[in-house]
């Protein structure tokens, strides 16, 4: 299994694949940084290249999304697809997550803390951070990312690649465009255009 990513987030996601017992063959994947370390605490490789990711995976294709950005979380997921990766999720075990009509789409990240209730769809390699939750009948578009405490409340649309700060609130029934950004402690009240920039409370 590689972790693609060796930064902050990719260590966070070695901290629940060990609540969950499975840190057996476990690599991370950086072959952007010069300063990423060769090895994490003393136990897990950090790949530098993507011949020796393309080895790895080879033999074992599952790979996790281990960076934060939406836009890095894409282009990550699309490299390893190229290098003959399959993406899986990863949810820790203290995460709460609704039994009626939930979909989480491939390659999510749903970190300690969060709750994900009913009637909720969400995309391709979404990161949902600690303690966020996501209400009732929520449309979550492919590779967001939600920051720690923030909150969806019902029947909030988020475009593709949105990045939610932490603590934000987006209330009841908000669309928010795609590449949309929601800045730290932000209230959305009305709907948000794609590719904006928006903060405050209301956020504006």
């Amino acid at each position: 299994m590689i972790i693609a990513g060796a930064g902050g987030h990719a260590r966070e996601l070695l901290g629940i694949l060990a609540e969950a017992g499975r840190v057996e063959d476990v690599f991370l994947f950086d072959d952007v940084s010069p300063d990423a370390p060769a090895i994490i605490w003393g136990r897990f490789p950090v790949l530098r290249s993507a011949d020796e990711a393309r080895r790895i995976l080879a033999g074992d294709p599952g790979f996790i999304l281990g960076v934060g950005k939406p836009g890095a979380r894409k282009l990550l997921y699309e490299k390893m697809i190229a290098l003959g990766g399959e993406v899986r999720a990863l949810t820790s075990p203290y995460a709460r997550i609704g039994v009626y009509q939930v979909e989480i789409g491939p390659g999510a990240n749903i970190m300690t803390g969060a709750v994900i209730t009913q009637d909720i769809k969400m995309g391709i390699g979404c990161l949902v951070h600690c303690n966020v939750t996501i209400h009732h009948d929520c449309r979550i578009g492919d590779f967001c990312e939600l920051s720690p405490g923030c909150h969806l409340l019902g029947k909030v649309n988020v475009g593709a690649q949105c990045s939610i700060g932490a603590g934000a609130v987006v209330l009841p029934g908000v669309t928010i465009g795609e590449k949309a950004v929601i800045g730290a402690g932000g209230v959305v009240t009305r709907d948000i255009a794609p590719g904006r920039i928006v903060k405050g409370m209301p956020a504006k």
